[in-house]
């Protein structure tokens, strides 16, 4: 069982004579997580309790709140990680008592899978955690994931507070993420020839800073569990922004820069491969020429890097923003 982590308030005015629940749910709680705080628990083999406390007296949730109002809250103890371990250095970028940002090396899954149940990011953290006595106990909660074959940074909670405030960010669009890529061919090429695939208009160009749209529903392939497609009729809503960084004519391909307004499985790899320009090395959705291309310059796995993300701290609040610039696997295509 994971330690209990404990959050403290000091009550502003503005929540006088309010229900604790009411000030909590402003936090970032979600009504699951309240329903577990609502009555204290102990746990006397391990001398540990979860709950709330507001003024050093153990409250509930419906208990009305003053101006200056001390709030202790206990969160409920998770089951541990239950990635096996795995000897794996992590890349670090950035920890604190809520949140892990990692640099993921190409070929490591995140989670344990058919396939991949042993070597995994989930077991890496496992074993950081059991081989380094500082490393306090927590349950990862990943906010987004990488592909087994793309690298770069992605972000984890390490509590189910944090979690719950930033799926939230994320489902709202308040977490950006931009990506760099390599695609065979160069997509302006294509422009009004493709539906959904536009050049974006100045005054959106400035606020986005991306100079084309992709919008292209997508839909998983029937009779198959990983192969997605764009598809009008049956997908679902899909958008993606992204400059051309460079194209390189005498190889013809393209450093791309993008960013995902949505989440959609796979949704660079099938966008791309929607306008004919699929990512190098990428086996599911690449073409034959593109293969061919990719083994002759030693490319093992699809050309993507999650290159930066922004976004408020969960508890803290102050603005984060962090970047990892192309591992060597993919620096060499800009020579």
């Amino acid at each position: 069982m994971s330690i209990p982590t404990l959050f403290t308030y000091t009550v502003p005015g503005d929540f006088a004579n309010k229900t604790i629940e009411a000030f909590l749910l402003e936090q970032g709680y979600t009504k699951s997580l309240l329903s577990a705080l609502k009555r204290v628990h102990f746990f006397e083999e391990k001398k540990e309790h979860y709950g709330i406390e507001k003024n050093g007296q153990w409250a509930f949730t419906v208990d009305l709140l003053a101006e200056g109002d001390c709030l202790s809250v206990y969160l409920p103890m998770e089951e541990e990680n239950s990635a096996p371990p795995y000897d794996f250095p992590l890349d670090i970028v950035y920890e604190d008592r809520d949140i892990l940002l990692l640099n993921k090396p190409a070929g490591l899954p995140c989670h344990p899978s058919p396939g991949h149940f042993e070597q995994t990011l989930a077991g890496a953290i496992v074993f950081y955690q059991m081989q380094n006595s500082s490393a306090s106990s927590f349950v990862c909660h990943f906010i987004h994931r990488l592909d087994l074959d793309t690298s770069g940074l992605i972000l984890l909670a390490k509590n189910r507070l944090a979690a719950s405030v930033l799926n939230k960010d994320m489902k709202e669009g308040r977490i950006q993420r931009s990506y760099l890529a390599f695609c065979q061919g160069n997509p302006e090429f294509s422009l009004g020839e493709i539906q959904g695939f536009t050049r974006l208009e100045e005054k959106e160009k400035k606020e986005l800073n991306y100079a084309f749209a992709i919008s292209a529903p997508i839909a998983r392939v029937e009779e198959e569990k990983m192969l997605r497609t764009v598809n009008f009729q049956k997908g679902q809503e899909a958008l993606s922004y992204f400059n051309v960084l460079n194209y390189f004519p005498g190889k013809n391909y393209s450093l791309l820069q993008l960013q995902l307004a949505t989440g959609r499985t796979h949704q660079i790899r099938v966008h791309l491969s929607y306008l004919s320009c699929p990512l190098l090395g990428d086996s599911l959705y690449g073409n034959g020429e593109e293969s061919v291309f990719s083994q002759n310059i030693g490319l093992s796995r699809q050309a993507l890097h999650s290159y930066s993300i922004s976004f408020t701290h969960p508890i803290g609040k102050e603005k984060m923003f962090f970047q990892r610039e192309l591992p060597p696997d993919l620096s060499m295509l800009q020579k």
